[in-house]
């Protein structure tokens, strides 16, 4: 750790726990890093408190004179209300640094879709009505009752099976299923390009 790191550490122990607390799963990622002439160079005078302008220790986020934080990339002040983030790569030399939301970009990702099950009303009595007038024909022409209580409970079960299963026709009830497509959004480190972690709000002081 350099010296930088050990005076902002010491003068803010609240923000160690999220530069060095991670977990363990996502802070050793392994993953390739750029090259220092591809990475994106940092802006200003690293040497400088880019608020007040005193000598500060060109890893360091925050200035012990004037007690502001200020993103390690840009170098721009940061304040309370701004969405502050972390790369948690402790391969990264940004690992554990406060940088702003706009110097690490926001990312999109496809999540699995959202189903959502709405169920239908079947035109069942529409068809049981159908069923038994022609029932009631072939009891009255044939004078079998039976007859005709067969032919309604085979026509009513089989054959609205048949146009539910076969044809579509919504005759007993169905469900109607709706997909809604769902993205994600996330930050990724500014040199390593993985993602980091976002402080919540407030949690540094001006």
């Amino acid at each position: 750790m350099s010296k930088g790191d050990n005076e902002v550490h010491a003068t803010e122990p609240g923000l160690e726990a999220f530069a060095l607390k991670g977990d363990s799963s996502t802070s050793q990622l392994g993953a390739e890093l750029p090259d220092r002439e591809s990475a994106p160079p940092r802006r200003g005078d690293t040497r400088k408190c880019p608020v007040c302008g005193s000598p500060n220790d060109p890893e360091a986020f925050y200035c012990a004179k004037c007690r502001n934080y200020f993103c390690f990339h840009c170098r721009a002040r940061s304040l309370p209300s701004e969405t502050q983030l972390q790369c948690i790569n402790q391969a990264c030399e940004y690992y554990g640094k406060l940088v702003c939301s706009i110097c690490d970009p926001v990312s999109e990702k496809d999540e699995p879709p959202s189903v959502y099950a709405e169920p239908q009303d079947g035109y069942w009595p529409a068809w049981l009505l159908l069923v038994l007038i022609v029932s009631g024909f072939l009891w009255y022409f044939s004078s079998s009752f039976v007859a005709a209580i067969l032919f309604a409970v085979m026509v009513y079960a089989g054959g609205g099976y048949f146009f539910q299963k076969m044809l579509g026709w919504n005759l007993f009830g169905a469900e109607r299923r709706i997909e809604q497509q769902r993205k994600s959004s996330f930050h990724t480190c500014v040199h390593c390009q993985q993602p980091v972690k976002e402080l919540p709000r407030g949690n540094i002081r001006a």
